[in-house]
């Protein structure tokens, strides 16, 4: 892991240096370094976020969580990975089914998924693959597409 932050410079940080590197880390969540750095700022207890973003201690989050690491859709999430299909487009529906008009990109609701997901699939040995338009009629309007690490 080749990040330079640690807890230290963390703490050091103002509230609103925490904020945008969490929301930046939030947004490109291209390597497991962005998803250390999101879990460290989150561990540390300190305020990072603004009130018009969804974030790790919002009951939305944990919804989208949830419905992520379900065991019932692990199956269709890698089945879309596969397939060359942004995962986010065959579990978007079960979050805005839960969630309603609480989903949402302006609160940063399809970011709070596309991480979650990347999250999950980085745990099942997949990378991050190119960024592909979500069928008609999603929240999101991209997401990111997934294919197994080359020797797994």
């Amino acid at each position: 892991m080749a990040t330079l932050v640690t807890p230290e410079k963390i703490a050091a940080m103002s509230t609103e240096g925490r904020a945008m590197l969490y929301a930046n880390c939030m947004k490109t969540v291209d390597n497991e370094d962005a998803i250390f750095i999101v879990e460290t700022i989150v561990d540390s207890g300190m305020p990072y976020a603004s009130k018009k973003q969804m974030s790790h201690q919002d009951p939305e989050m944990k919804a989208i969580e949830t419905i992520v690491n379900a065991r019932a859709n692990e199956k269709a999430i890698l089945d879309a990975a596969e397939s060359d299909m942004p995962p986010l487009s065959v579990i978007e529906p079960q979050i805005v089914k839960k969630l309603g008009n609480l989903y949402r990109a302006e609160n940063g609701g399809t970011v709070v998924a596309g991480y979650l997901l990347a999250k999950r699939l980085y745990e099942l040995d997949y990378e991050k693959g190119p960024a592909k338009l979500m069928p008609e009629g999603s929240v999101a309007r991209t997401a990111a597409t997934f294919r197994k690490k080359p020797g797994y």
